[in-house]
């Protein structure tokens, strides 16, 4: 038998306050490969999932399998690689572990990201491996796996440090297989702040549209401000940006322009990807009169199931040589746990810092706010630049 490999993703994001500023961010090819993987990846996790919210941090997903690949061969790597749309195995170990250090480098107290590989007792990781985990900036450290209740707590730990409390025990002792070698596990965790914060006097309960016939109240956050905007008619939706206080990262709002359309524009956003809208935003050359509900949404996805259905298969069945030294070994669990939460918390009452001005005559009044209300289902997705960090689904 095969010695078995986890692998592991925890992930969380919380906005705080909100903060308007002009930017320019550069579209890389790596950012258009993270890019499809990840509006992929939320479609599976839509369709696959009990509740119809849904929280996702692809980045984390992609992370671990390109790790993975390090110590994979043949068919395995292959899908990885097409899965990553990436045709060189090189460019791919470049890329990712350049991505993973660039993150682990920022500001803790705003973005923790990550890896930590285990090994169990009795193994040895290949040298080659080592060196790769290393490269993605990976803790590495034995576990007995023979003791899962031990090796759940050390795991839990771990992750509870990294995420800053805020997602306890993903790991359960039933979850662990004791012939497990080796497991992989990643963190995300991001704080964000907005400027000019929702003001929380003016959040109230306000109709929110499940479906045409089905409609309940939610508390719906107010703003009104200069905002990046872009509608798309070809996949049905309109947008906004809300770019946070830590530069580079911002959260988009990808609303079907009609209340049952949520499944459609998902399909079209599935083939088109979300980077084209994205940097097609622009001022809006008014005020956005702006309605968007408080919301949390935390899902527990088994990406055994997923990653299948996008075609990565055979790191379930096929043996990886490259992983430990002393067998091969093939993935017998893969999965997430991620948090994304969005309310007016901590916002300093009137701490405006910039925004984009309209050219007027003197004599000239200001143009009517634009509504963007934000009462029916609706896609999400928070960036570093042109890189994909999180990605949701908010139904109800």
């Amino acid at each position: 038998m095969r010695g078995l490999i986890l692998l592991l993703v925890v992930a969380m994001a919380s906005s705080e306050e909100f903060f308007f500023l002009g930017h320019e961010f550069s579209r890389t090819p790596l950012g258009d490969r993270i890019d499809k993987a990840s509006v992929k990846m939320l479609k599976e996790a839509y369709l696959s999932n009990t509740d119809s919210n849904v929280v996702t941090s692809p980045l984390g997903v992609l992370l671990l399998l390109s790790l993975y690949s390090a110590g994979a061969q043949g068919k395995s790597r292959e899908e990885i690689m097409q899965f990553l749309s990436s045709t060189e195995y090189k460019e791919l170990f470049d890329s990712y572990s350049h991505l993973s250090n660039r993150f682990a480098s920022m500001d803790p107290s705003f973005l923790t990201l990550a890896n930590k590989v285990y090994v169990a007792k009795g193994y040895t990781l290949a040298d080659e491996f080592t060196n790769t985990a290393r490269s993605y900036n990976s803790e590495v450290d034995a576990i007995d796996f023979q003791d899962p209740k031990t090796a759940a707590q050390i795991i839990n730990q771990w992750a509870d440090e990294k995420s800053k409390g805020h997602i306890k025990d993903p790991v359960s002792e039933n979850l662990l297989d004791k012939s497990a070698a080796a497991a992989l596990f990643n963190v995300i965790f991001f704080q964000g702040h907005w400027h000019v914060p929702f003001q929380a006097a003016e959040t109230e309960e306000k109709d929110f549209h499940v479906n045409k016939s089905l409609v309940v109240k939610k508390p719906m956050m107010h703003l009104q401000d200069s905002l990046f905007y872009n509608e798309d008619n070809e996949i049905g939706a309109k947008m906004i940006e809300l770019p946070y206080q830590e530069l580079g990262f911002r959260m988009v709002v990808i609303l079907p322009n009609e209340v049952d359309g949520l499944s459609s524009v998902l399909e079209k956003v599935t083939e088109k990807g979300l980077l084209d809208d994205v940097f097609a935003l622009s001022p809006a050359g008014r005020e956005i009169n702006l309605y968007l509900p408080k919301f949390e949404v935390r899902s527990k996805l088994d990406f055994t199931q997923i990653l299948p259905k996008l075609g990565v298969s055979r790191i379930f069945s096929d043996g990886a040589p490259g992983i430990v030294k002393e067998r091969e070994v093939a993935v017998s669990k893969f999965f997430q746990e991620a948090i994304v939460k969005v309310d007016e918390e901590g916002a300093t009452a009137g701490a405006f810092t910039g925004a984009i001005a309209v050219p007027m005559s003197s004599n000239s009044k200001p143009p009517e706010p634009m509504d963007f209300i934000v009462d029916h289902p609706f896609l999400f997705a928070i960036l570093h630049e042109d890189v994909v960090l999180f990605t949701g689904i908010y139904t109800h």
